[in-house]
This record gives C-alpha cells, sequence and structure tokens, in this order.
C-alpha cells in the first residue's frame, strides 16, 4: 500500500499532466505485482498509461536540473521563480542590493524589536513592593536631596541605590500589595516611616490648606515641614494590632517628624 500510495502521487511530483482525480483514480486502481523496475541514472520510477515505467519527467518549465558535485544547486532565472536551477561554486551566488537593503531592514527591525523587550522585562513595574527603609533619615516630611528637585523626587533619592536605581518611596497601596505578597516587612516591624499617601482626607478639628487637593496628608508631596498651614504626612508600621495579629497601621504624623522612608521597587 505504501508504494501504492508514492506511486500514485508520481505524476504530481514528476511534472505528468495528471489532475487530481485521475491521481485518486490511479490510487484506488494501482496494485503492484512482481518486480519493479530498476531505473538508470537519472530516470524515475513513474506512472504511466496504467504501468510502472523508468522515464526522465518532464521539466514542468524548470530547466537545468542536474546533480551538483560540491556546489550548490540554484536559481539563476529571474523574476524569483524557480525556473532555472544550475550548478553554482559555493560562495560564488550573488545577491541583488536590494534583496541586501531588505535583509539588513528586517535584521534592524529584529534588534529593535529585541531592545524593546528587554527594556519592559528589566523596567519597573507600575506597582512596587516594599525592599526596606531608607539609608538616611530625612529630618523631617519635606525631602531634600542635593541634585533632585524638592519632595517626590529627592524621596527617590533616598531609597535609590545602585542596583536598585527604580526604587522610590512606598505609597500605602503598594506597603498593602507587599504585604498581601508576602514580602519581608521586617525591617517596617514596630517602625514607623514615611509613605506617600493621598486620601483626600483631613485630621478632624483642623483647617488645612487647600483639603480637596491631596496634599494635606503627604505634607504636600514631601515639600514641606512646618504646621502653618496644617497639613500632616503618612507613616506606615507593620505592627501588633489590637487584635493581637500582625497588622499594618499607617498614622498621621506632623510634617516636623524625623523618621527614614519606606523604599519599594
Amino acid at each position: 500500500m505504501k508504494y501504492a500510495f508514492l506511486l500514485a502521487l508520481a505524476p504530481m511530483t514528476m511534472g505528468s499532466d495528471y489532475s487530481e482525480d485521475d491521481i485518486a483514480q490511479n490510487l484506488a486502481a494501482l496494485k503492484v505485482t512482481g518486480q519493479l523496475p530498476i531505473c538508470k541514472t537519472g530516470e524515475f520510477l513513474t506512472y504511466q498509461s496504467g504501468s510502472l515505467i523508468c522515464a526522465v519527467p518532464a521539466g514542468n518549465g524548470i530547466s537545468g536540473l542536474t546533480r551538483c558535485e560540491g556546489q550548490l544547486l540554484t536559481n539563476t532565472g529571474g523574476g524569483g521563480e524557480f525556473k532555472t536551477l544550475s550548478c553554482t561554486p559555493k560562495g560564488g551566488a550573488s545577491i541583488a542590493n536590494a534583496d541586501i537593503t531588505r535583509v539588513t531592514t528586517l535584521k534592524n527591525n529584529v534588534d529593535t524589536l529585541n531592545t524593546t523587550v528587554n527594556n519592559l522585562n528589566t523596567a519597573s513595574p507600575s506597582r512596587g513592593y516594599y525592599i526596606g527603609l531608607s539609608a538616611t533619615t530625612p529630618a523631617s516630611g519635606m525631602f531634600q536631596v542635593a541634585g533632585s528637585d524638592t519632595g517626590i523626587a529627592s524621596g527617590s533619592a533616598l531609597c535609590k541605590t545602585a542596583t536598585r536605581p527604580k526604587a522610590h518611596v512606598c505609597s500605602a497601596y503598594e506597603i498593602y500589595a507587599s504585604v498581601a505578597a508576602g514580602k519581608d516587612m521586617s525591617t517596617l516591624t514596630n517602625v514607623n516611616a514615611w509613605i506617600y499617601n493621598a486620601s483626600w482626607n483631613k485630621v478632624s478639628g483642623t483647617s488645612p490648606a487647600d483639603p480637596d487637593k491631596s496634599v494635606a496628608e503627604n505634607c504636600g508631596g514631601f515639600t514641606y515641614s512646618s504646621a502653618d498651614i496644617q497639613w500632616r504626612g503618612t507613616v506606615a508600621s507593620y505592627t501588633s494590632l489590637a487584635t493581637g495579629g500582625m497588622g499594618l497601621r499607617f498614622n498621621i504624623v506632623a510634617c516636623g517628624t524625623s523618621a527614614k522612608a519606606a523604599c519599594c521597587d
């Protein structure tokens, strides 16, 4: 049956004019009995006129088909069609300038895509996780680091290191996400550390400036350290709660408070 299948397809692969219906009929009727013909070099076993014979197949428009010794079978025809095949010395074929330009462009596109993917892999996610406390302790809720703008940018400078260039002061939501994800919170245990909080709220009994602008609970984005406009800041601690379990506690403190910053990355 294997012979029948292969031989029924021979007319198509060898360039015969048989249709698909002819091949199907031949496959159904073909029975191999006796010994198969032994073909000479350059001949192929072909099914023609109801029998198997050795024949040189029609070229089907392809010329120059030959056996290459130590050379490469190469398309030397024009227009991208494999109509003329000939033997070419290895390394002797030429490539059109348009094809070289096309290949170069594709390579450059792949390199650009590879760079983009690598940048995505190394970039910090929009939500960071707690990594520890800042190495230095700001004197107040107004962060000032030389070379950085006062406020949030200086807060990031407090947290950044050579190995963590994207570290920054944690937000209240990042601190929550860190605990929820099971991150190590040991350095925040029973310690108050500055975090960024925007709750559009105010301490009871106070009348802060711009109470609805999300600056009254983060010392004006870490740019304020006194008390005249009644802004406050937020610190976080991982501590024992009244229930006896460990949990997060967020405290509102004066902007003149000295504390380290909670850092996330």
